[in-house]
């Protein structure tokens, strides 16, 4: 074997140093077996993993500088395939007079070729990394110290244009099967979105299972879950966990789930839609509903348990990963009537909405289904009808507005409180529930409340006003996202000139308990001053300095002590 090698590289040798003879096709059986070499500069390093090519071109010399071009392909899991190393890094480098220095870099294009201009006679050599610098990149968790996965080629002699072609056989080969994959996913996502998740870094083997910890992923040994590495859905899966994490900042939604988990599985509202997610996105980059397990995301039955992992029956969709992924893709994917679940009369009549899903994730950071459900902007009977196929409930029906309140202000009456409070009730949703309200506070006797919800709690007690006349307009929201179809205007609130806030008394009327604990500070304020006379007085101390001269406080006409607002009354001073 190795007199066999020896042979081929005095072959490729003469080859590239001596333009325009016939070459050879070499057959598998003729090419020395790839390993994966180690990290290093030096000669020894270098040459310790060498890839034969498997194929190359030599032109005709015209002179210098001439043109070196590489290809790099790797041998798919069966060895009956190819696919190229697409936009990896690789270095050229030249030997000099004690190591080979790198002269030129770049990445391979989709076709897995790079090519080097502007060159000189010499010796040369290529290393390619498994690493885009843009979505991906994988390093060797065998080591201790991980390096990205990187091949050396052979040494070659060159003056004059060559090209050149080289396959990855090995069996870390498999690094580039999942930096293809996670290539995939980042250029889709990219393409129907135009963001792009930061890079990603893939350990491999590393870890006893599939896992990702947001900005990077592990994968495990053969031994522990058959070709990891190889598993394209096992990629895309963790891929959409990093793309999740990141669009929210650094984070997933709270929420715990079983171990294992299934698709079927009940859990929590967050742990259903981070896995959810992820089950969507590792199927909509292959625009192909069908999972490898044989179940397909056009099922409507997650919700039910199919696998004994929940229940059926009822209504809990949200918390189940596979009935979040089915609401995705149907939200995703073109209209399919058929798609329905038995006895439904309703089928998936939503065409191609992953965009506007994509705002929701991206603006909104939803942290459950029912987030998602209640941000969505037109919510039709298709779309109500994607979501209840899934077991999630969903209404459209408006809730509605309050119908009474109370407030600290007579209506149309002046008043020199420029703070106004306002207490309302009577909202109603019969079905999901009121959820909160969108209040704003205007001179305009018809503004309308955007649809943000501001409180959940039916009460409003405004800043300091100016001087005017104001209205306040409600408007009602119930936990499906639903607003009330009007708005509630109470006022007109008016508030005339000189008007300060009014603090509440220390004694509330018609509140008893508020009433003792005003009792009870006022009587410890009180305790706690006398001791402090008594303490003062035991230590001969000196009487208080007489407050600076100053004049009355022009609101409530009582002594101005200098401060910035009135003691008393609260008015501004200065």
């Amino acid at each position: 074997m190795a007199r066999r090698t020896l042979i081929l590289m005095a072959v490729v040798l003469l080859l590239v140093s001596a333009p325009a003879l016939p070459l050879p096709e070499y057959g598998a059986d003729e090419v020395a077996s790839f390993t994966f070499g180690h990290s290093g500069s030096s000669d020894s390093d270098v040459r310790n993993s060498e890839l034969m090519p498997f194929d190359s071109v030599v032109r005709p010399a015209d002179g210098l500088p001439f043109d070196i071009t590489v290809e790099f392909s790797y041998e798919l899991l069966e060895r009956e395939e190819h696919a190229p190393c697409a936009g990896a890094y690789v270095q050229l480098r030249l030997d000099g007079v004690s190591a080979f220095q790198t002269v030129r870099s770049g990445h391979t294009d989709e076709g897995g070729r790079v090519t080097f201009t502007g060159l000189d006679a010499g010796t040369y050599m290529a290393r390619i990394e498994a690493d885009d610098d843009r979505w991906v990149r994988v390093l060797d968790g065998s080591r201790t110290i991980t390096p990205t996965y990187y091949w050396n080629t052979q040494q070659f002699q060159a003056s004059s244009d060559v090209e050149i072609g080289y396959r990855i056989e090995d069996q870390a080969r498999g690094a580039w099967a999942v930096y293809s994959n996670l290539r995939d996913g980042g250029a889709w996502l990219n393409e129907r979105t135009g963001w792009e998740r930061s890079q990603v870094t893939v350990v491999w083997p590393e870890g006893d299972w599939p896992h990702s910890h947001g900005n990077e992923i592990h994968l495990p040994p053969d031994e522990l879950f058959d070709a990891a590495a190889w598993r394209r859905d096992v990629a895309l899966h963790e891929y959409a966990h990093c793309v999740h994490y990141e669009l929210r900042g650094g984070s997933f939604p709270e929420g715990d789930g079983p171990d294992p988990h299934y698709i079927d599985s009940e859990s929590s509202p967050g742990f259903a839609f981070t896995e959810g997610w992820a089950q969507f996105f590792e199927r909509a980059v292959d625009g192909d509903p069908a999972r490898p397990d044989g179940t397909s995301l056009e099922s409507t039955l997650y919700a039910d348990g199919p696998f004994g992992h929940g229940d059926e029956g009822d209504a809990d969709g949200v918390i189940v990963e596979g009935a979040v992924a089915a609401v995705f893709w149907d939200l995703y994917d073109g209209e399919d009537a058929s798609d329905r679940p038995a006895g439904s009369p309703r089928g998936d009549h939503v065409d191609d909405q992953f965009s506007t899903l994509w705002n929701i994730l991206y603006d909104r950071q939803p942290d459950s289904l029912e987030d998602i459900k209640r941000a969505w902007p037109v919510r039709d009977g298709n779309v109500t009808a994607v979501f209840r196929n899934s077991r999630v409930p969903m209404e459209v029906d408006p809730p509605r507005n309050p119908v009474s309140f109370t407030s600290s202000h007579e209506l149309g009456e002046g008043s020199m409180d420029s703070t106004i409070s306002i207490t309302w009730s009577g909202a109603i949703d019969s079905g999901s529930g009121v959820m909160g309200y969108s209040i704003v506070l205007s001179t305009e006797a018809s503004a309308t409340p955007d649809a943000i919800v501001d409180s959940t709690v039916g009460s409003y007690t405004s800043p300091s006003l100016s001087p005017g006349t104001y209205y306040l307009h409600i408007m009602t929201v119930d936990r499906d996202g639903n607003w009330a179809e009007d708005v509630y205007t109470v006022g007109p609130f008016v508030i005339d000139e000189g008007a300060v806030p009014v603090d509440d008394p220390v004694f509330p009327e018609g509140d008893p308990e508020r009433a003792f604990l005003g009792l009870v500070i006022v009587l410890a304020v009180i305790g706690s001053l006398l001791l402090l006379v008594l303490t003062l007085d035991g230590k001969g101390a000196r009487p208080p300095a007489p407050p600076p001269p100053s004049s009355n406080c022009p609101y409530c006409g009582r002594f101005d002590h200098g401060g910035e607002f009135c003691p008393y009354c609260g008015g501004r001073l200065r």
